[in-house]
């Protein structure tokens, strides 16, 4: 998977490292971003809105032998585990908060990339977009 910053938005654009289609529209979703200490983006989770069904919006994601590791989909909601603790480190405080991702879908409506705010109510991402 392969996370870039985008400046214009102040987010974080996930997608697969060799991205499955061309982008045919967006759609918001609700969802949580999960930050750890030092503001590192841990994770998300994805809330489907009515009418997408999510396990076959991450089929491209769940097929693919890297990304599948990361990915755990069930009917209600998906998650996509971004980064683990350092080593050593038993136990992490990790803060969940409300966030509006940004999907952006295929002709299928498959998803090509996941757009995740740095900055919510609640939460601010810094790491890996900025300072550690």
């Amino acid at each position: 998977m392969r996370l870039r910053y985008d400046p214009t938005t102040n987010s974080l654009r996930l997608s697969l490292d060799r991205e499955p289609g061309e982008t045919s529209r967006t759609v918001d979703l609700p969802g949580y971003v999960d930050v750890g200490e030092g503001g590192r983006l841990v994770g998300v989770e994805i809330v489907p809105p009515p009418g997408l069904d999510l396990t076959a919006a991450l089929q491209p994601w769940t097929d693919d032998p890297v990304a599948a590791e990361y990915v755990d989909v069930d009917p209600d909601s998906a998650y996509i585990t971004l980064s683990v603790p350092e080593e050593g480190i038993d136990r992490e405080q990790v803060r969940a908060a409300q966030a509006t991702l940004r999907a952006e879908l295929d002709d299928t409506r498959r998803l090509v990339a996941l757009a995740i705010p740095r900055r919510g109510t609640g939460y601010e991402i810094s790491y890996p977009s900025g300072n550690q």
